[in-house]
C-alpha cells in the first residue's frame, strides 16, 4: 500500500475566518467528508468540505495542476447497469450528493480549457470505468497528460494509493479521499489543505515527479528479484532499492539527489523522520501564531520518497 501522510503541529479551521497575519504566510485547514443522511454525524465546525477543496484547487489553478489518485469515478452513472450507482433515481442521487463529483470534474475540465498544464497519475482504476475519466480529460488536450502506474510491475504487488492535489506549486491537498463522488458525500474521509505553502508543495511535488518518471520507465529494465532476509521471501524491487546488494545496485534514474540512510538492508525505520520547521498559520477560532512549527511528510515506498534515495 502506498499511503501519503502529513503531520502538522497546528490548530486548523475555516479559510473564511478573518486573518490576522500576513496573507502570504502558509495556511492550513483540516478537510473532511461526511456521509449525507447522517444527522448524528454533523460536520465539525471550522473543518472544510472535501468537495469544496477539490473544486477550489482546480478553479484557482492558473498554470499548473498535478493530481495523484487511486481511481476516478467523479461522475455518477445511475443508468449504467454495470455501475454500483445503477437503479437509483435522480432524487436518490441528489440526496446522496452525487452532484459534488460532477462539479469537481467540471472544475478540472474548466482548468484544462483555460490551458492550465495538468498531469494525472493513477492506478488502473476500478470496474466499470477504469481510466475513462482521466483519459477523457486528456483526450484532444495537449496541455493535459495522463499516465497509469502499476506498482505491481515494480514491487510485485501494491497500488497507487496516495491522494494528492498540487495547484500552482503552492496549494496542496493530502488525504484519504479518492476522486470518486462517493468519497465526497458517502464515505468518511479526512485530509489537510495547505494554501500558499510553496516550500511544502516543493517537497510533495518531488514525490509526484518520481511517480511521473517511474510511469515512463520500463520496469523490466529497472527491476530485480532479491531475497528479503527479514521476511525470508523473494521480493521484486527497483534496482536502486536498498534491498539490492550494494555491488549490484543500480544508479536511480529518478533523481540526482542522494542521502545515506543508517541501516544495512531493506527499508529504513520511521523512528527518525526528517523534520522541517515552518510557520503555518491556522486562521480562525482566535488562534494564530508566527512561530515555526515542526512538521514532517512521510511517503512510501522509500525508493520514491522526495527524490532522495540511498547512496550506493
Amino acid at each position: 500500500m502506498f499511503v501519503v501522510l502529513v503531520f502538522v503541529s497546528a490548530t486548523l479551521c475555516s479559510p473564511h475566518a478573518s486573518l490576522s497575519v500576513s496573507a502570504h504566510q502558509c495556511k492550513a485547514w483540516l478537510v473532511q467528508s461526511i456521509p449525507t443522511d447522517m444527522p448524528h454525524l454533523p460536520r465539525v465546525s471550522g473543518v472544510l468540505s472535501t468537495g469544496d477543496v477539490f473544486r477550489w484547487l482546480a478553479q484557482n489553478s492558473s498554470h499548473k495542476l498535478d493530481i495523484i489518485a487511486q481511481y476516478w469515478q467523479l461522475n455518477a452513472q445511475p443508468e449504467d447497469p454495470r455501475s454500483g450507482d445503477y437503479g437509483y433515481s435522480k432524487a436518490d442521487m441528489s440526496r446522496f450528493g452525487a452532484a459534488q463529483g460532477s462539479q469537481v470534474y467540471k472544475a478540472i475540465e474548466d482548468a484544462a480549457d483555460r490551458n492550465v498544464s495538468i498531469r494525472l497519475v493513477s492506478h488502473s482504476g476500478v470496474y466499470p470505468d477504469f481510466t475513462k475519466e482521466p483519459s477523457n480529460l486528456a483526450s484532444r488536450r495537449p496541455n493535459v497528460k495522463n499516465v497509469t502506474l502499476l506498482h505491481s510491475e515494480w514491487w510485485g504487488s501494491g497500488i497507487v494509493h496516495a491522494k494528492v492535489w498540487i495547484s500552482n506549486r503552492q496549494d496542496v491537498y493530502i488525504g484519504s479521499a479518492n476522486n470518486d463522488w462517493k468519497s465526497l458525500t458517502q464515505v468518511k474521509e479526512v485530509g489537510i489543505y495547505l494554501v500558499g505553502c510553496p516550500k511544502i508543495a516543493k517537497k510533495v511535488e518531488a514525490y509526484f515527479e518520481n511517480l511521473w518518471q517511474l510511469a515512463h520507465l520500463s520496469s523490466s529494465a529497472y527491476t530485480k528479484t532479491v531475497w528479503d532476509q527479514q521476511w525470508q521471501v523473494e521480493r521484486k524491487v527497483p534496482c536502486w532499492s536498498r534491498f539490492v546488494d550494494s555491488e549490484e545496485r543500480c544508479w536511480s534514474p529518478l533523481d540526482d539527489h542522494f542521502v545515506r540512510i543508517p541501516h544495512v538492508a531493506g527499508y529504513p525505520t520511521l523512528s527518525h523522520p526528517h523534520m522541517f520547521k515552518l510557520p503555518i498559520q491556522s486562521p480562525g477560532q482566535n488562534y494564530s501564531t508566527l512561530q515555526p512549527e515542526f512538521s514532517y511528510l512521510s511517503f512510501a515506498p522509500p525508493e520514491l520518497s522526495f527524490g532522495k534515495i540511498p547512496a550506493r
